[in-house]
């Protein structure tokens, strides 16, 4: 083989191997982009069976960050920007509301959210 053959070798090599890191970070960020939004886009509790009750504070004019670090830190939400992210998506940015809450790591996401924003609907009795 001369050098030039050699060169060329090694050039095609690299290429494929560059484009094999590129595809595999691709994947790596659509697999990140896509556990995210189903993060975000579903309904899901912590722990299901864990129905202790949690005392979770809004304090007037406490920032959407602020309340999410304490649903984060309190164990009621995932993380902080899924919760963050659900909010915006939910439309409840800024209609979180100061109070004292009782809320369980078995309620879900969008339970949560309705009890801190007020927004609870009330079970209709349909056996009348």
């Amino acid at each position: 083989m001369t050098d030039k053959n050699m060169k060329n070798a090694l050039r095609i090599v690299f290429r494929v191997l560059i484009n094999i890191v590129i595809i595999l970070l691709l994947i790596q960020a659509f697999t990140l982009a896509y556990n995210f939004a189903y993060k975000v886009f579903t309904d899901s509790c912590m722990d299901p069976r864990d129905n202790k009750e949690i005392e979770f504070v809004i304090k007037p004019d406490t920032s959407t960050v602020e309340i999410v670090d304490g649903l984060v830190t309190d164990g009621l939400a995932e993380g902080k920007y899924v919760m963050l992210a659900k909010i915006y998506a939910s439309g409840y940015y800024g209609k979180m509301k100061p109070g004292t809450y009782i809320l369980t790591r078995s309620m879900t996401q969008d339970e949560i959210l309705k009890s801190i924003t007020g927004t609870v609907e009330e079970k209709k009795d349909d056996s009348q």
